[in-house]
């Protein structure tokens, strides 16, 4: 059974509309990054290839991330929304992040849909999980880093009965990156494109499994 994300009431009054999807998969094996998802990988730097960020003010589905985090009151500029953030930081100048084989087939499957996913090893969620907006003092430990960093106020964030653990938009698998993950849980958020975001989810879970 799917553990379901409850959202804030303060995240409900700024957006209404706001639904999140989510699964879990089971019996997974992390490891290296297999050939075939590096392959996909170099097939979306080509496409990519020659574009810059100016070309992202035409797509609408980059267009709407933005729209979502203003009306949450973040600032898009400051707080790159997921897929954004991939291609700004990454594949727009030739580079695709490798993680492991589950973040990076998340990273692939959200570049080739336009739609954001995030990974968390499910065995280290404690309790219920909710989508929430961040206020002063609030801090996550990063991937790669030992101690906590603040979050800018507004900031969406999902938080488990214990902590808050990582930064909604964010792409990539909390730092819990080792080869005996079991199961790996799943989500993506919005206000639009439900229907693509469940395909995107099925995707996911068929190149996982």
């Amino acid at each position: 059974m799917d553990k379901l994300v409850s959202t804030n009431d303060e995240v409900v009054q700024k957006l209404p509309d706001l639904f999140v999807k989510t699964r879990i998969v089971r019996d997974v094996s992390v490891g290296n990054t297999p050939q075939e998802l590096q392959g996909r990988k170099n097939q979306i730097l080509e496409e990519w290839k020659g574009k810059s960020e100016s070309d992202l003010e035409s797509i609408p589905e980059i267009i709407a991330y933005r729209r979502l985090q203003e009306k949450l009151g973040s600032d898009p500029k400051q707080i790159l929304p997921a897929v954004e953030g991939i291609l700004v930081r990454g594949i727009l100048k030739g580079r695709f992040p490798t993680v492991n084989s589950a973040a990076d087939a998340a990273n692939i499957i959200s570049v080739e849909n336009l739609i954001p996913i995030g990974l968390f090893d499910l065995d280290k969620i404690e309790g219920d999980v909710e989508l929430k907006l961040a206020h002063q003092g609030d801090e996550f430990v990063p991937i790669g880093k030992s101690g906590p960093d603040k979050l800018k106020p507004n900031t969406p964030i999902l938080k488990d009965s214990k902590k808050d653990f990582l930064s909604s938009w964010s792409q990539r698998l909390k730092r819990y990156n080792d080869n005996t993950l079991r199961k790996i849980y799943f989500y993506s958020v919005g206000e639009q494109m439900k229907l693509m975001k469940e395909k995107s989810l099925k995707l996911l879970m068929n190149v996982l499994l």
